[in-house]
């Protein structure tokens, strides 16, 4: 009985995501699909499919799977691009700072528009935030709160108004990356760290 309800599950979640990710892109035979932090398989811009990891996946497409210690798994790679952080060196205190959180994907890669992407800071003494959730991406693809959300860049500009000292804005950035063949998720704790005098 048990393995019948699991081949149901598995039919009924391989034509969900397939018919899901048809109609979300309609150039191509299949959307890529996406392992999250927990190993599930999510269709860009759609959510984790019922009956576990691997479960859902549109056929032809390979699925990254967290095989990695923790959240190491979903980190970005060199390979895949890079994470930075700016901050402009002389900051006052009182006065606005735009930090900048940028992703640069390599030439293989590009910045999965169909994902979730959220930016999530944390409350810091000392540092008045003017905005802690930025959001882009999703099934419509919009540009949400980035300045930039394209293949190849992805930015957003963080508004601090620090006091005098050295202090560091913790957050949690999720986002995802694409090949030909798969998507990424990543899940990365940054820092932004700012010196006012």
């Amino acid at each position: 009985m048990s393995r019948w309800l699991l081949s149901a599950s598995v039919i009924f979640s391989l034509a969900a995501c397939s018919k899901s990710a048809g109609q979300q892109d309609k150039g191509s035979s299949s959307a890529p699909a996406v392992a999250d932090e927990g190993g599930q398989v999510v269709v860009p811009g759609g959510e984790p499919p019922p009956g576990g990891p691997g479960m859902g996946a549109p056929k032809g497409a390979e699925v990254a799977a967290a095989t990695g210690a923790g959240d190491d798994a979903f980190k970005l790679k060199a390979e895949e691009g890079k994470l930075s952080i700016e901050v402009p060196a002389d900051a006052k205190a009182g006065a606005e700072v735009l930090a900048k959180v940028l992703v640069i994907p390599t030439d293989k890669y590009k910045v999965n528009k169909e994902f979730p992407t959220k930016l999530t800071l944390a409350k810091t003494d000392g540092v008045a935030i003017a905005k802690d959730t930025f959001t882009a991406g999703g099934s419509d693809q919009l540009k949400g709160d980035a300045d930039a959300f394209e293949d190849k860049q992805l930015v957003f500009t963080v508004k601090l108004t620090p006091t005098a000292g050295n202090h560091t804005v913790s957050g949690t950035f999720k986002f995802a990356v694409c090949d030909k063949d798969t998507c990424l998720a990543k899940k990365e704790q940054i820092s932004i760290a700012v010196a006012a005098k």
